[in-house]
């Protein structure tokens, strides 16, 4: 089994600078609630992305799981390094030709399944995700 959980920090520090702006800004007084919720919310679903792969499964989830993927080891035919672009965010994008899941800009591990479609993998040991990957499949 592999498992790699990588910390979305870039968020976290955002989201808490704009809570400490709204939370000392008067002009906002009758949005605090609702913008601070929506901040919590957030952060909860996205502070993380973990990625694991057991005996039959790849499956990746942000945060507590609540937001989760999966795919068939069976279904996976290539995987490849990716570096993604700073523009390209974090979080969940479509690109142009698959879907990118990463919770920092930089490295990331292309996954090219039987149906021709992409999954993009954000990761920061492209290696040993590759490696795992090549002993299950």
């Amino acid at each position: 089994m592999y498992k790699e959980t990588e910390i979305n920090y870039s968020l976290i520090i955002i989201l808490l600078v704009i809570s400490a702006f709204i939370i000392f800004s008067p002009e906002l007084a009758d949005l605090k609630i609702i913008i601070l919720s929506i901040n919590l919310l957030v952060t909860l679903l996205f502070f993380s992305l973990t990625i694991v792969i057991d005996e039959q499964k790849l499956r990746w989830y942000f945060g507590f799981g609540i937001i989760s993927k999966d795919v068939e080891l069976s279904q996976i035919v290539e995987t490849s390094a990716y570096k993604t672009k700073w523009y390209q965010g974090i979080g969940i994008r479509m690109l142009s030709d698959g879907w990118l899941y990463n919770a920092s800009v930089g490295q990331a591990i292309k996954i090219t399944l039987a149906d021709r479609k992409n999954i993009y993998l954000g990761c920061k040991n492209v290696d040993a995700l590759q490696q795992a990957l090549k002993v299950k499949v």
